[in-house]
C-alpha cells in the first residue's frame, strides 16, 4: 500500500492565507500544534486536559510538528505577504525564550570567541 503524501507547505499557506493569526510568531506554535494533532487524528482526544499518549503518538507528533514548523518557515520566507507582523523580530523572540528556558544569551557566541582566543 502506497504511502499518502501531505503537502504541508500547502495546507500552511492555506492556513496563513486564511487565519491571519497564524502569521505571527507566537501563535506559531498553537496553529502548528494543531494541525499535527488533526493529521495524527488525536485533536478531537484533546479538550484543554492532559491525557494519556504513546510513545509512537508522540514521536509521530514530534516529527510532524518539526515538518509543519519547517513549511511554515519556507512559507513565511518566500511569500511576503503571509508574514505576521513580528516576523523580523525572530533573534529577539529566540532570545527571550531563552531567557525564559533558563538559558543565557549569547552563550554560543562566547564559545565560539573563547575558542579563538586560545
Amino acid at each position: 500500500m502506497a504511502k499518502k503524501t501531505i503537502d504541508r507547505y500547502g495546507i500552511v499557506q492555506k492556513k496563513l492565507e486564511d487565519f491571519t493569526q497564524f502569521r505571527e510568531r507566537r501563535f506559531r506554535g498553537t496553529y502548528l500544534a494543531i494541525l499535527t494533532l488533526r493529521e495524527l487524528g488525536l485533536e478531537d482526544r484533546l479538550e484543554g486536559v492532559i491525557y494519556k499518549i504513546a510513545l509512537p503518538e508522540l514521536v509521530s507528533f514530534g516529527r510532524i510538528y518539526d515538518s509543519y514548523r519547517h513549511a511554515w518557515g519556507d512559507v513565511t520566507r518566500e511569500i511576503k505577504s503571509l508574514r505576521g507582523s513580528d516576523y523580523g523580530d525572530s533573534e529577539e523572540l529566540e532570545q527571550e525564550e531563552e531567557i525564559n528556558l533558563g538559558y543565557e544569551v549569547g552563550y554560543n557566541q562566547y564559545i565560539k570567541l573563547s575558542s579563538k582566543l586560545k
